[in-house]
């Protein structure tokens, strides 16, 4: 199979990449030319805890809006970084064969005494303020990774350099001594609810991941105190009611609360359920430099 060998930088016209004469990968032992295409391997943190992954019951279909594994199609940025000064970044996307793989010509190499970092979803620009769609819930799922030297081409974003949640999660629980109404809207606004504002009051219109289940979730914005959110539901019939909770809204935690409409009174019932946002999924891809 012929070989391939790939120029990522402009720096290379300029003599500053050098053989990486003696560095090995520390997997295979073979010796690593800078600019050998980068092998990626990633995936979405995991829990030592089955009680700790994050699903809105049986028949949500989570993987479509709340991760937990990449899926074909499904693109991450991987960004190349030297003593904190970006050198390179390429958009890869997952293959159905379970690999990582950049456009052809803008593959990333390897580089000696560099570290690489990874995110999703590519292009990200903060929460939305109408998660209605699972597509815009998705959007506002920011992942990224640690910086993760390599010795190698080989890069993994697994174990403790997985992608873990950057933001956080709510999610509100319905019940009510006599049926339900149908709910049309639900809204959750706080002080910095999207971008972490410490003074303007932000709203999110909420997803309902399920038609037939009175649940609803949010991405929200982590902040470093406790805060109020009020909650607004809206019937079918023009109705409102309202109730507010007390949320830590920390970064990576998932934080539940249940509701009781009763009396048109909407009241929350107990304690919030707190949990890590983290769930599991991995998708290897093989290591071979002459591929």
């Amino acid at each position: 199979m012929k070989k391939q060998i790939l120029n990522i930088l402009p720096y290379i016209a300029s003599g500053f990449l050098l053989l990486a004469s003696g560095c090995t990968d520390e997997q295979s032992g073979i010796l690593v030319v800078s600019g050998t295409p980068l092998i990626i391997t990633a995936e979405i943190g995991t829990s030592a805890s089955p009680s700790s992954t994050d699903r809105l019951g049986d028949a949500a279909p989570a993987n479509d809006y709340d991760l937990s594994a990449f899926r074909t199609n499904d693109q991450i940025s991987v960004s190349c970084t030297r003593n904190s000064t970006l050198l390179a970044s390429s958009g890869y996307t997952l293959n159905a064969e379970g690999s990582w793989k950049a456009p052809v010509g803008s593959e990333l190499g390897f580089l000696p005494a560099v570290t690489y970092r990874a995110s999703f979803p590519v292009g990200y620009d903060g929460i939305q303020a109408s998660q209605e769609k699972k597509a815009d819930f998705l959007k506002s799922n920011y992942l990224r990774t640690p910086e993760v030297p390599v010795s190698g081409a080989e890069v993994k974003f697994t174990g403790t350099n997985a992608f873990n949640h950057e933001n956080a999660k709510l999610t509100l629980k319905f019940t009510g001594v006599n049926t339900l109404p149908v709910f049309s809207r639900m809204t959750v606004q706080a002080t910095g609810l999207r971008t972490g504002s410490s003074t303007a009051a932000e709203s999110i219109n909420m997803l309902r991941p399920v038609d037939s289940e009175y649940i609803w979730c949010a991405v929200i914005y982590p902040r470093a105190a406790n805060t109020e959110i009020l909650i607004t539901v809206t019937d079918a019939y023009g109705i409102t009611y309202k109730a507010t909770v007390q949320c830590a809204m920390a970064k990576g935690i998932s934080y539940t609360y249940t509701l009781k409409l009763q009396n048109n009174i909407l009241v929350p019932v107990g304690q919030a359920e707190i949990k890590d946002w983290t769930v599991s999924g991995r998708y290897n891809g093989n290591f071979d430099p002459f591929i």
